[in-house]
């Protein structure tokens, strides 16, 4: 018998035992009576919440259908004008004088004409079209085309006077990169053109309206894009006209979802049938969470899907929108028991679901239940008083038998104490079944496992310094280049890498120079790393160029990472001297940062690619630009500092990291590598890094 139910029983049979069982009784019953009265009133209450969600769902459901169909019609409307006065003979504009968008962006119109875009910075004029040209076209050559679109404002004007509150911008975007807007506004970054946005090739490639997801270029908010494309009688593509909805407006104004609780989500979903599982999937394809800003308007937007542990739940759900039902359904989301009420929307392959905590609904039954159970909590501590006094009694007694449990536990204590000293070979004699013996027990058992602990992190800290051995000792010597790496691991070993190729080439003209980052961090991703780098340094012996040497470590690292889900991001530079200037390729990773100081500006050596390891049958392409003018710092590294975040989550960002190299360019590139990371160490104020860090820095002195 264990120790605990010896001193129980002997307390039980002296004073406690008619007192317990008597407060028990009082206890229970009145505490079964509490839950069986807020139980009722819980599942009365979930019940007409159900319905009422069901109907509030319809309802947005209604109103999202006639919203959806409006603004299908209204992007109709404006392809039909757009492609008519193409068609049409030049003729002068019907408004005023068109604009360019760097007009705006000049300060060319008036501020009285102006007016700041509603939950946007963006300052445009409804009484102007704007025109962006693509790069290396002039306005002369877009003449005809320029007049002939400034011809659809009085149409644009009429829509928006009717259904401003539903978008935020209407645009078309010719084959020829010319790009038309309204409201008239500048803003836009550079380089860009329509023609390589996802809303004009998915349109061009489409019989109907097309739908996206997407960062907006100009105001960087994620905005659902509609677009349709232009054609001519013959087919021809002449360009694709779209309009951006925020994503609040896919909902109704007066929010019928928040007449329950502000913890309610609204989301139009619809079920995604093309997965890897199989399955299909529920997804967010609008949300107002989405309507955030993006720091790159190039990124992709990916949408949220709906996870729930009820996966039976779920299943349901997805196999009554796929039949074209509404109803409501109780599963876990989001980490919160939660009502989740859907229903179709009309004619579309969408639907609206609200999501309603469960606990918020039954609200009312869980205070009632409080209470009761409060008051019955007070009761027992009346009774408490008079047991103390039993109890009080009962210790005075036990205390002589204490001394039983007490001899064991002082050998244990001893034998903790030689073990903390680190004497493994230590062992206690059990005692008894109780639960002092299984401790002696499991204290015999636990040394020998603890020595292998303490074998185990002698093994990490050699892998750390192994790894540690695996970047290289020094920087290349290039003439009129100081060059400085470092690379801070967030556990003992790392998948952050950065090298030096130079003594693979032929003379001292050229070097190389490598910073990659494997997915994840410890000891899985030191060993793929590890793997990277062997296979790098092995084909660069046959110095080939940096887009062919990616190519080929690609497919070899293809073979070993196939639906492992482990890649590579690489950023590989060629300093290439005798011909003055870089070479790099992108895997993947964050762009070179290009610091100017007689500028004072920022440039990122940008270039396409995948990661190593994702897809076999990729080929790099190279990018280049002249050799570094004297004073000129370039910055490689890893995501880990500008995605390290401090107590109050915020992002250190690439801002951040662009001022401290900005503030020390005039010094040596050890020097900016040392003020990059105490500028780091400040912003974490002593939390741990998530991630590993890397830092390359290139300074050209002459």
């Amino acid at each position: 018998m264990r120790i605990r139910s010896k001193f129980l029983c002997f307390l039980l049979v002296v004073v406690i035992t008619p007192l317990c069982a008597l407060g028990f009784y009082a206890w229970r019953q009145t505490g079964e009576l509490g839950r069986e009265l807020a139980g009722g009133a819980m599942a009365g209450l979930e019940e007409i919440a159900s319905k009422e969600l069901l109907q509030t769902a319809d309802m947005l459901g209604e109103d999202c259908a006639d919203t959806l169909d409006l603004l299908e019609t209204s992007l109709s409307l404006t392809a039909n004008e757009a492609t008519r006065e193409l068609l049409a003979a030049p003729r002068e504009p019907l408004g005023p004088a068109p604009l360019l968008d760097t007009d705006f962006d000049a300060g060319a119109v008036p501020a009285s004409g102006l007016v700041t875009l509603p939950g946007t910075d963006v300052a445009a004029s409804y009484d102007h079209l704007s025109f962006h040209l693509p790069p290396g076209r002039s306005p002369q050559a877009a003449r005809t085309e320029i007049a002939a679109l400034a011809n659809t404002l009085p149409f644009y004007r009429t829509l928006f006077a009717r259904h401003k509150n539903l978008m935020l911008f209407g645009y078309v975007g010719l084959a020829s990169g010319l790009h038309a807007a309204y409201p008239g506004h500048g803003g836009y970054p550079s380089g860009y053109d329509p023609r390589r946005r996802p809303w004009y090739a998915n349109a061009a490639a489409s019989p109907g309206i097309t739908w996206d997801i997407m960062t907006d270029a100009v105001t960087r908010q994620v905005l659902a894009t509609m677009a349709l494309a232009l054609r001519a009688p013959d087919g021809t593509v002449l360009g694709v006209a779209g309009c951006d909805i925020p994503m609040g407006n896919l909902f109704l104004e007066t929010d019928l979802s928040r007449a329950w609780t502000d913890r309610m989500r609204a989301m139009v979903v619809s079920v995604n049938h093309n997965t890897l599982s199989g399955r299909p999937e529920l997804v967010v394809v609008a949300c107002r969470d989405y309507a955030q800003k993006s720091l790159d308007w190039t990124a992709p937007v990916e949408l949220e899907r709906i996870e729930s542990p009820d996966a039976a739940s779920l299943e349901a759900a997805i196999d009554d929108l796929a039949a074209g039902r509404a109803g409501v359904r109780r599963m876990a989301y989001k980490g919160q028991d939660t009502l989740v009420a859907y229903a179709p929307i009309a004619k579309k392959d969408l639907a609206v679901a609200l999501a309603a905590p469960r606990d918020v609904v039954v609200a009312g039954a869980k205070t009632a239940e409080t209470r009761v159970l409060g008051a019955v909590s007070r009761m027992l501590g009346q009774m408490g008083w008079f047991v103390a006094a039993a109890v009080a009694v009962v210790v005075a007694l036990s205390f002589a038998a204490s001394k039983t449990v007490t001899r064991p536990v002082k050998e244990l204590a001893e034998a903790a104490r030689r073990l903390a000293e680190g004497d493994f070979s230590v062992r206690v004699a059990p005692r008894g079944r109780d639960e002092l013996g299984e401790l002696a027990r499991s204290f015999n058992d636990m040394a020998p496992q603890l020595l292998e602990r303490v074998k185990l992190k002698n093994d990490m800290t050699l892998a750390m310094e192994v790894q540690q051995n695996l970047l290289p000792g020094r920087p290349p010597a290039l003439a009129g280049l100081d060059i400085a790496a470092l690379s801070l691991y967030c556990d003992e070993t790392g998948g952050d890498y950065f090298d030096f190729l130079e003594f693979n080439q032929d003379d001292a003209a050229h070097a190389d120079i490598v910073v990659g980052d494997v997915t994840g961090h410890g000891v899985s991703a030191a060993l793929f790393m590890a793997t990277g780098r062997a296979l790098l340094r092995g084909r660069a012996m046959d110095h080939p160029g940096p887009g062919a040497l990616l190519t080929e470590v690609n497919g070899l690292l293809c073979q070993d990472t196939h639906l492992t889900g482990r890649f590579i991001t690489l950023f590989f530079l060629r300093l290439d001297r005798s011909a003055n200037e870089l070479v790099w390729c992108r895997a993947g990773h964050d762009p070179g940062l290009l610091y100017d100081p007689e500028t004072d500006g920022f440039e990122q050596l940008m270039g396409s690619g995948i990661p190593l390891g994702a897809f076999a049958d990729w080929t790099y392409e190279e990018e280049r630009r002249p050799w570094l003018a004297p004073g000129q710092v370039l910055v490689l590294y890893t995501d880990g500092i500008h995605e390290a975040r401090s107590k109050g989550d915020v992002m250190y960002g690439k801002e951040r990291m662009e001022a401290v190299v900005r503030r020390e360019a005039g010094g040596a590139a050890s020097a900016i590598i040392n003020a990059l990371v105490a500028d780091l160490r400040e912003f974490k104020a002593g939390l741990p890094l998530e991630d590993d860090v890397t830092l390359v820095v290139i300074k050209a002195t002459t």
